[in-house]
Parts: C-alpha cells; structure tokens; sequence
C-alpha cells in the first residue's frame, strides 16, 4: 500500500491542522494520507492549515467525487465545522459514510455523530445517493465498489439488505476479489434456505447477462 493510499493521518501534521483549524469538531484530525508535495490533497491540507478554507474545500470536493476517501473524510468534517461551506449536516453523513465504506476507519464514529443530526427523512436522502453512486461505479466496472456495495447494503442501511449484500458477495466471489468468499459466507449465515437458492440464480444470471468478468477484467483484485 502507498503512502498516497494509507487512510491514517502523520501524527505531527494531525495535530497542527486539529490545533489550527478543527480542534472545536472533537474528531481527532483529518486524514493526512498525500505525501507528494505535488499533490492536490497536500495543498488542501495546507490551505486548512493557513486557514484558507475555501480553497481547501474546493480542492478536497474535487478530490471527493473521484473517490479518495481521505479527501471524503476531510471535506465531512469541514462542512461539519461549517468551514469553507455554509455548515451542512446532510452533506457531511453523506461524505463521511463514503468514507468509512472507503477504510477510513475514523470515519465510523463520525458517521454516527452525525447521523444524531439529522432526521431519519434526510439520512434516507443520503442512503438514495450513496446507492445510486455505488451502482454507477458497479456499472462502469469500478471493482473497489463491489466490496463497498456489499457493506453498503448489509451494515450501513439501517434496515440491512442482507439479499442484495449477498447476490453481490456471490458474484464478488466469483470474480476472486479479496475476502469476498469469506463475506459471502458470512451473509449466507444469516439467510433462510429460500432466499440463499433464490439469490445463487439470480447472481448468476446477473453475473452472464452482464458478462461481469469482462466488466470487472481490467483492474486488479482488490476489496475492503
């Protein structure tokens, strides 16, 4: 794993920026994953640490909607603080939860906080998108989404999709990406005999029609 995709932050630079910019969150810190001086996320970072929060915005949304989960995670907690952006409570779940299907492991109690701020109505807005962005990255062959659908539908959703979890946990499995198997057997664990057949046809027919293998062939196995 490269220092660009590591999803803990460089205690020294987490303390400046909590100390400068988000000591009043009570998160800890942003992610600091970016090395590379180059790096648009390291110049977000030093946009919070000068306290030009509207440049840090900007770039760390950038950064969010092509998928880095580190920028997600920091882009929540700025629109959290109301820094850069009007304060946004619905915006900021719905990044965060990004980021924890992401591996941002910090992500998972903010994501609880903030789900105490937002009315049940609004948490299923964000559970609309955070699906619909998940099946577009499915439809375009994005592998790393499987294993995040997978989660998605079996531990975030407040009322699981255990079927769904596990038609795609099949079809995960059957495509080789990592710890797919061993989450299938898991879900199945918890499924009447019914639904586990049931679900077995319909992946497999989604798995032909689709032609996933061609789909998902041209990246590396991968997975949460």
């Amino acid at each position: 794993m490269t220092a660009r995709e590591r999803p803990f932050p460089r205690p020294h630079l987490t303390r400046a920026i909590a100390a400068a910019a988000l000591a009043t969150l009570g998160t800890g810190a942003m992610a600091e994953a970016h090395l590379a001086e180059t790096d648009p996320f390291q110049r977000a970072v030093r946009a919070v640490q000068a306290k030009d929060f509207a440049t840090a915005t900007s770039v760390f949304e950038t950064l969010a909607q092509e998928d880095d989960y580190d920028a997600q995670f920091n882009l929540a907690l700025l629109l959290r603080a109301g820094q850069g952006l009007p304060q946004n409570f619905v915006q900021a779940l719905e990044w965060s939860l990004l980021a924890q299907l992401g591996g941002v492991e910090r992500a998972i109690k903010f994501s609880a906080d903030l789900s105490g701020l937002v009315t049940a109505d609004a948490q299923d807005v964000v559970f609309e998108r955070i699906d619909e962005r998940l099946r577009t990255r499915l439809e375009r062959g994005d592998r790393s989404a499987i294993m995040q659908y997978i989660e998605f539908n079996s531990t975030i959703l407040p009322e699981p999709d255990m079927q769904t979890a596990y038609v795609w946990s099949l079809i995960a499995a059957a495509l080789g990406v990592d710890n797919a198997a061993t989450r299938r057997d898991e879900i199945m664990s918890e499924l009447e005999t019914d639904v586990i057949l049931t679900s077995q046809d319909e992946a497999r027919v989604l798995f032909e029609d689709q032609d996933m293998t061609t789909l998902f062939a041209d990246q590396a196995s991968g997975g949460l």
